[in-house]
């Protein structure tokens, strides 16, 4: 018996390895356990604290995020998938410092160089994830609260493009039997960028994918998807009001054919009423997902 509890407790992190794995003091942690009940999985008959692995873990993402900027009493009922997210999420914040000082300064030539210099070093997935969407995010939320002003979210928009545009010519040609997708954006929607980057996924993945550009009506959409023989029309949304947007996937979908799927992603999608032929796409996995689901001979996500 006394053998299986020391075995038990070797799996156990001290008191001391804790604080240096997670980076939080004594105090802090003391202080934690007294206000949200952060607890040690045992203590010993004369006090000493004993954690899991998941638990150091957890305290290092709490301390990360809370350094980060986030409240503690806002980051303890995450899960530790959640805080992982999140320090992701600052992480590429800091990164893009740099180039978020030359969208500030409308350094236009160097802005070109930091983002041409990522996209060379990055696989273009990588782009995606780590340069382009957390800009494009960032770059919106300092426009809402004025800290950018339009002209430099424009130029950030226009460099963004151009390099998404550069990464389909590193694609390879799709298979001639490959399913087909188009992508574009409702009418009087001109932010594009998530369209575009769904066609460069689909491409990525071995779609015959194709742009459309931005703000299009449904029967032009429709026109299209059926000259394509397309499977499936992906549209992007980050502004506009849900009537409106209700209305165009409405005509959309009567002028579409039953066969033809609809993949909606965005801001502005998330809150409509679900639609028969109609899916939402929250992220960018649940996307990967679906290009996987639809075609599950071509490549799947690393």
């Amino acid at each position: 018996m006394h053998r299986n509890r020391q075995q038990e407790r070797e799996v156990l992190i001290g008191l001391a390895e804790t604080l240096a794995t997670s980076g939080i003091s004594k105090l802090l942690l003391h202080a934690w356990e007294r206000r949200y009940g952060i607890e040690p999985q045992e203590r010993s008959p004369t006090g000493r604290r004993f954690y899991t692995r998941e638990q150091v873990e957890r305290l290092r993402l709490l301390k990360s995020c809370s350094d980060g900027g986030y409240r503690i009493s806002s980051l303890v009922p995450l899960s530790n998938e959640a805080l992982l997210r999140l320090e992701c999420e600052l992480a590429a914040r800091q990164a893009l410092s740099e180039i978020i000082d030359a969208i500030q300064a409308l350094d236009s030539d160097r802005l070109q160089a930091l983002l041409q210099t990522r996209a060379e070093t990055e696989a273009p997935e990588q782009f995606i994830r780590a340069t382009a969407l957390p800009l494009m995010r960032e770059i919106g939320s300092m426009w809402a609260e004025g800290e950018v002003s339009i002209a430099a979210e424009h130029m950030t928009t226009a460099h963004i493009k151009r390099i998404l545009g550069g990464l389909f010519d590193r694609c390879p040609m799709p298979p001639p039997d490959a399913p087909r997708l188009v992508a574009t954006t409702p009418e009087k929607e001109d932010h594009d960028i998530g369209a575009l980057v769904a066609t460069l996924l689909a491409r990525l993945r071995g779609w015959n994918a194709l742009f459309l550009g931005a703000s299009l009506p449904a029967s032009e959409i429709a026109d299209a998807a059926h000259r394509r023989d397309a499977s499936c029309v992906c549209l992007s949304a980050l502004t506009g009001r849900k009537a409106g947007l209700q209305r165009h996937l409405q005509a959309l979908r009567s002028a579409l054919s039953p066969d033809i799927d609809i993949w909606i992603g965005g801001a502005a999608y998330a809150n409509l009423a679900p639609m028969a032929g109609v899916s939402f796409m929250s992220n960018m996995d649940v996307f990967l997902d679906a290009l996987a689901t639809a075609a599950p001979a071509l490549p799947k996500a690393e």
